[in-house]
Order: C-alpha cells, then structure tokens, then sequence
C-alpha cells in the first residue's frame, strides 16, 4: 500500500492555490482597467463602481497576503491594514457613487499611495519577486500622487488614470500568481517518491 506525505504536498498545494487566486484577481483588475480606458466619457456612477469593486477586489487579496503569504510580522501587518484600507475604501466608493468626482479622487489617490508604501518595503524585504513589486510599488505611488495632486482632473482623464493604475496591478498580479505556481510545481515534481508501507 502507498501512502503520499502530506508534508510533501500539502505547501505545494496551498502555494499553488494562492497563486491561482492571483491570477484570478489580476485578471479582475485587468478587465477593470481597460473598461475604465477604453470607455473614459463613462458617467461617475459606473467609475466609482468599477473603482469600488477592484478596490474591495485588491484588499481580499492584501489580506490574504497577510495571513498566508508572507513570513514578517510587520509586513502582515501592513498587509492587514492595506488590505482592510481597501475594502472600506471600496464599500465606500460603492455605497456613494454619486457623492461627487472629489470623493472618488480622494479615495483612489489614497489607497493607491498607501498601497505603493507598502509594497515599497514588502519589495525590500522580500527575497524572490522583488523586481516585480518594486515596479507595482512605484507605479501605485505614481498614479496616486498625480490622482491626489491634480484635483482638477476631468472626469475622462481621472477614469484613464484609475484605469491605467488596476491595469499594472493586474498585471502584476497575474504575473506573480503564475511565478508562484511554477515554483509550486517544480518542488512538487522533484519531491522523492511517496515512501511504501508493508
């Protein structure tokens, strides 16, 4: 009778899961971004719902990253908080989207700033992926710097810049969800075979 360790698969198969979450995710905000570009003269009540959703979107997996992908305490923690940030900042959006294009700038610009911070120091901490949070990182702090500096912004150009944002993290996203399942199923494939019992 065989028997495989769950010592063996079982980490394998949380990663692999994790990075199909990922994926998942980015691909959301991905089909976020290019609604909100491809269609920049939509009315303010579809750009705070497509901006609320991605935001509620990206925090679920801020806080997944907190509770299951990194190893630091403080990292968690500011994973925690980014990930609770966008959440409330989503059901915010959500639940006021006609409240005015100043609230929607606010809320955006905010959240992509205290995004990008966090992903700043998550970048240089982290051993593997660095390169690809310290792009998501500045591109967050960039588009949120110009969403919140540039008060005046057309209702056009705010939803070209929201969009452009959760297109990168997307991006991102997916590219890191795709990395972790590679490295999910090359352990997994050169793990020693399942041990035999009498």
């Amino acid at each position: 009778m065989t028997a495989t360790s769950p010592a063996v698969t079982e980490p394998f198969g949380g990663v692999r899961r994790y990075g199909s979450m990922l994926i998942a995710m980015g691909v959301l905000g991905m089909i976020a971004g290019v609604l909100a570009i491809v269609y920049p003269d939509i009315p303010l009540l579809a750009l705070a719902l497509i901006a609320g959703i991605n935001l509620m979107i990206l925090g679920i997996a801020s806080l997944v990253d907190a509770f299951g992908g990194e190893r630091d305490a403080t990292v968690r923690a500011l994973c925690a908080v980014t990930g609770l940030l966008g959440m409330v900042a989503g059901i915010v959006v959500i639940r006021r989207p006609g409240e005015s294009l100043l609230a929607v700038l606010l809320v955006a610009g905010i959240w992509f700033v205290v995004h990008g911070v966090v992903e700043l120091l998550r970048a240089a901490t982290a051993a593997e992926g660095r390169g690809m949070r310290l792009l998501a990182a500045i591109a967050d702090m960039i588009f949120g710097i110009l969403i919140l500096a540039l008060p005046k912004l057309s209702l056009a150009t705010l939803a070209v810049l929201i969009g452009l944002g959760f297109l990168v993290r997307g991006v991102v996203s997916v590219v890191q969800g795709i990395v972790l399942r590679r490295t999910a199923s090359a352990p997994a494939a050169a793990a020693p075979p399942p041990a035999v019992a009498a």
